[in-house]
């Protein structure tokens, strides 16, 4: 029996997986372990703070509250700089004794803290050490041997300290704690055998791979290969795909990736298609490098290729390869007599894991891919549950498109723009709203893209614009409104007459009119949206580029299709009072819009400090939830309302 208490608190040297996964799953418990003990403890401070000394107040909780920081931070960085089985057991060690050392401190000093203050004061303390214990004790799940130490001198002190006082209340604590103990302990050591069990499993499918098919790239045919870059094409991407498939039984593993080039579509625009060819073939060759001569890697179009893993689909050695592929892709390309700077996003999906069947299999791996160059372009992502959760919610928005009646059930809300110079309100925009009778409210970040990929936009742009003009008739006569086109819209020569139609049927000048387009959609189509933007301007209206500096900015666009105007990205905003990078790239862009005689537009002003930094470096024109939030259904006297509430917020000049 002693034996097994002993081995109850030893480190699992025998199983350097579980260890590995220990350290990993601790990596991230651990800092929210330390930042839960110094807030509590600093909460427990305060309250003692001129009864207990100042030597327990003050003094231990910053000695605490450094060691805590400190600590905390190193845990931090071990999930990225421990991936060996030795210095895993290190740390396990090491974790070990500071669990035990740590317990002892607090709780020593929690205890000497309860003989001083009142009633309440002294219920603090019973409740600081119960809070703090269990949630550390959550924290240290994946580690038994430090979980069963905090449980030990904690909860054991506890329970000895107050069950001894005499006071009834104390004592029924300390008993129903004693209690809790018991589950606790129980919690730990069921919920170790089913991590312990789930590394297993994983262990065991590593276990499962077969041998590797071979391929012989010596008697490729010319049909499976791609002229520009000799690489595989994307009909031998598929071809070897359907056979990898084909030929796998339930215990063969593999995973596909999908790389796409950010930044690509500038490249030919600006320095031309033979420029754009030199890249590809640059990308390819660091490609191959990277994955080596047996890695099927095929140019699948454009800039876009796709990989095969045969013999990988573990997660964290995927992980590795996508940094690597993407890394190599970020440095600079020389290109006639120049460089040009891109970076590479890359989405994996793994056989069975997410597919079964080719096609899907290639559809998750695009998903992937989709979803990196949106939420963490330059970086690769693997399919998991929560993108397959994310296309049956797209599915149901998709249906739900379909079948509504959008002319009720899509609405229209309204944001100023105010001129910071005198607090008047410059223009309105327009923000799409959708009620649906199932689904409830559906954001527009979420109900626009799957609209845009079924085709589903250009119906909600005409009604949306439809009610933005019915609302605009009885506006007065300066006021003006700016609206947003999607990236099919303004690639659509129908969509743009249809537009300036509308404006007429309606009375009301084109010249109160703003476009706001972005950058994706110029990349989708140049031409198309150029000829747009032209007609829209030629009839008067304003275009105005959104979303300036997030995506792939070109001098070029903002030249050849003179906008009126230009939206700098609320991501510069949000840092502008303390960032000087974010202040120079804000006034790059106020001075060049004041030199080009083009306005500029400040977005997501949230605080007066960022109002009074736009006003410093140059800025006029600004819109954000610090002079107002979208509102419904507006009419000119609730404008005039917001306009005057605005002017006691800007600053005259």
């Amino acid at each position: 029996m002693c034996r097994s208490i002993v081995q109850t608190f030893q480190v699992r040297e025998d199983q350097p997986a579980l260890v590995l996964a220990q350290v990993k799953a601790l990596s991230r418990q651990i800092p929210l372990l330390y930042l839960l003990l110094f807030a509590n403890a600093l909460a427990l401070a305060y309250t003692h703070f001129g009864t207990a000394p100042d030597w327990m107040t003050v003094y231990i909780p910053v000695v605490l509250g450094l060691v805590c920081l400190m600590r905390g931070i190193a845990w931090m960085r071990v999930r990225e700089t421990v991936t060996d089985f030795a210095h895993a057991v290190i740390h396990l060690r090491r974790i070990r004794i500071l669990a035990a050392v740590i317990s002892i401190v607090f709780t020593a000093w929690a205890i000497k803290m309860f003989g001083y203050g009142d009633a309440y004061q002294q219920g603090h303390v019973a409740y600081f050490i119960s809070v703090t214990v269990v949630g550390c004790i959550f924290c240290l799940l994946h580690f038994p041997p430090a979980a069963l130490l905090v449980v030990v001198i904690v909860l054991g002190s506890f329970i000895m300290h107050f069950g001894t006082t005499g006071n009834e209340v104390y004592v029924a604590i300390a008993a129903n704690m004693a209690m809790v103990s018991v589950m606790i302990v129980q919690i730990i050591r069921s919920y170790y055998a089913a991590f312990s069990g789930l590394v297993e499993s994983q262990i065991d499918l590593e276990k499962q791979h077969n041998k590797t098919i071979e391929l012989s790239n010596q008697n490729r045919e010319l049909a499976f290969c791609d002229a520009l870059t000799g690489l595989s094409n994307r009909r031998a991407f598929f071809a070897h795909l359907e056979k990898t498939v084909e030929q796998a039984n339930d215990k063969d593993a593999f995973a596909i990736a999908m790389i796409d080039l950010d930044g690509f579509k500038p490249v030919n625009d600006v320095h031309g298609h033979p420029a754009g060819d030199e890249v590809l073939m640059q990308a390819s060759a660091r490609l191959r490098a990277v994955l080596g001569p047996d890695v099927l890697l095929a140019r699948l179009g454009g800039d876009e290729f796709g990989v095969i893993f045969e013999h990988q689909n573990d997660a964290l050695e995927l992980i590795k390869i996508g940094r690597a592929l993407c890394g190599t892709l970020n440095d600079p390309f020389d290109v006639g007599g120049g460089t040009v700077q891109l970076s590479a996003s890359l989405g994996f999906a793994t056989y069975p894991t997410v597919a079964r069947d080719p096609n899907a299999l290639f559809e998750r791996a695009d998903f992937a891919l989709y979803y990196a160059k949106k939420n963490m372009p330059g970086h690769p992502v693997i399919f998991a549950a929560r993108h397959e959760t994310l296309i049956r919610h797209d599915s149901q928005i998709e249906q739900a498109l379909r079948k509504a009646d959008l002319e009720s059930e899509l609405s229209i809300h309204f944001q100023p723009v105010f001129d910071l110079r005198n607090g008047i309100m410059h223009s309105v925009e327009v923000l799409a709203r959708w009620d649906n009778e199932k689904m409830g409210r559906v954001s527009p970040e979420m109900f626009f893209p799957v609209a845009e990929k079924t085709g589903l936009v250009g119906t909600l742009s005409t009604i949306l614009f439809q009610k933005a003009m019915k609302s605009m008739v009885d506006w007065p006569s300066n006021i003006s409104l700016s609206f947003n086109l999607s990236a099919r819209d303004i690639v659509l020569p129908d969509m743009a007459h249809w537009l300036i139609d509308q404006i007429k049927f309606f009375g009301i000048d084109p010249g109160r009119l703003t476009f706001e387009v972005t950058e994706t959609a110029l990349l989708r189509d140049f031409v198309s949206a150029r000829a747009s933007i032209r007609y829209l301007r030629r009839h008067g209206a304003k275009v105005a580029l959104d979303d300036f500096g997030i995506g792939y900015s070109s001098l070029r666009y903002v030249h050849e299709l003179e906008f009126d105007c230009l939206k700098i990205d609320r991501s510069f905003i949000a840092p502008i009072v303390n960032s000087e990078r974010s202040q120079r790239i804000v006034k790059t862009v106020i001075d060049m819009c004041e030199n080009l005689g083009t306005d500029c537009v400040i977005e997501g002003i949230e605080t007066p400090e960022q109002r009074d930094e736009v006003l410093r470096l140059g800025g006029h024109l600004a819109q954000g939830y610090f002079f107002a939030r979208p509102v419904a259904g507006l009419d000119w006297a609730a404008l005039s309302k917001l306009a005057q509430g605005a002017m006691t917020k800007a600053p005259r000049s």
